[in-house]
């Protein structure tokens, strides 16, 4: 999908909205999954890379099993499906918690990949459309910018560390977590200076100087566009009947 065929931000929004607020409230394994599946189906025929998005996952199965053994072990419902002795070790009830789990984190991933297809200022410009302060949008995405920074300077710590012989996988757990701690303060510290310089350049540049901001750049809705709005508010529809169902 071309950058000109992709649908208005705001379209997006609400999606998302629609589908990370029902993933909240889901509790049924199936009915998460058939969201998760939607989430996926949409960000794929965005042009979001589906490769990226299940490596990103890798790490994942690792909470799931362990929410699925502690729910197992300490409220056991279900049928058991390992048990040593007397002591069940795996439910049918906490293998579905730890699904869900999964599931739920999945579909956020999937929904925050779906804005990573737009430009930075068409989702400014979107946010600023739906009457969200000029001050925040522009705030959310200054944030955005110092993650990969914070990333890049925190990579290139331990990058060097290395090449000094540190082999941060053979230390004990007491050690690495002082390492990262050590690492951590010299980084948030460069970003709270680049920050500072940030917010120094804004004042000089009278930033907030008039109360509104006239946009040069707008965004306008097509006949497409709104059929798909009105494809997620009976998404949302549906889902609310689902629940509904699912809950009686």
């Amino acid at each position: 999908m071309t950058p000109k065929k992709l649908p208005d931000p705001r379209v997006i929004f609400a999606l998302v909205l629609v589908l990370s607020g029902y993933g909240v409230a889901v509790r049924d394994v199936w009915l998460m999954a058939a969201l998760l599946l939607l989430a996926v189906l949409c960000a794929a025929l965005l042009g979001v890379g589906l490769r990226r998005f299940f490596w990103s996952l890798r790490r994942l199965w690792q909470v799931a099993v362990a929410i699925a053994l502690l729910q197992s072990v300490f409220t056991p419902s279900g049928t058991v499906l390992v048990a040593l002795g007397s002591i069940p070790l795996l439910t049918d009830g906490g293998l579905f918690k730890g699904l869900l789990v999964l599931f739920r984190l999945a579909l956020f991933i999937a929904g925050g990949a779906m804005f990573l297809v737009y430009p930075q200022r068409a989702l400014i410009q979107a946010m600023v459309q739906v009457r969200l302060p000029y001050e925040a949008a522009y705030m959310i995405s200054v944030g955005l910018r110092f993650i990969p920074q914070m990333r890049e300077e925190l990579k290139d710590s331990l990058t060097a560390l290395q090449l000094r012989g540190v082999v941060i996988e053979e230390l004990k757990l007491r050690k690495r977590l002082s390492l990262y701690s050590y690492l951590l303060l010299p980084v948030v510290a460069a970003s709270l200076q680049n920050a500072r310089e940030l917010a120094m350049s804004m004042e000089m540049r009278a930033f907030r100087a008039m109360r509104e901001r006239t946009s040069y750049y707008t965004l306008s809705l097509g006949r497409k566009d709104v059929a798909m709005l009105c494809a997620v508010f009976l998404l949302a529809a549906l889902l609310a009947a689902a629940m509904f169902f699912t809950i009686a």
